[in-house]
């Protein structure tokens, strides 16, 4: 297994951050991510626990299930199905206010369920999620500073 770490601090008020990042609906906005799905509502806001929601890229194909909803500071996800396929460990965003407005910590723990050389491919295959991250963390931050 592996983890990917992304911190950023973005200019916008703590609720603001969060609701942004847990609302999965928003990452289309961001480069490559081609399409968001809702596909079952969580037990507040449409976003909290329980929900479920498909997201797919040109490189990945993602099945997340919120399991811990904790505004505005914690979100937990479990991944439910992905292809290329992979076993999750755990994934969460983390949010605090900071004197420059709200810091994000963004982390995943996962690897490639691969039979041939799934060291190898979850090592290559960590570029492709850290910039995935960067990617909605900058949309994130562009959309909120200019609300």
């Amino acid at each position: 297994m592996r983890t990917v770490e992304l911190e950023r601090t973005i200019q916008a008020p703590l609720i603001d951050v969060f609701d942004w990042l847990t609302d999965a609906t928003n990452y289309q906005r961001a480069p490559f991510v081609r399409r968001v799905t809702p596909v079952r509502p969580g037990d507040t806001n449409g976003h909290g626990v329980g929900a479920v929601r498909l997201i797919v890229t040109p490189l990945i194909r993602l099945t997340e299930e919120v399991v811990e909803y904790d505004p505005p500071v914690l979100m937990r996800y479990s991944l439910l199905n992905s292809v290329p396929p992979l076993r999750h460990q755990e994934g969460h965003m983390a949010f605090s206010e900071c004197s420059a407005g709200t810091r994000v910590h963004w982390s995943t723990t996962f690897e490639i369920a691969s039979p041939i050389l799934p060291a190898l491919c979850t090592r290559l295959f960590l570029p492709v999620v850290r910039e995935g991250f960067r990617l909605v963390l900058r949309t994130a931050e562009r959309e909120l500073r200019g609300a």
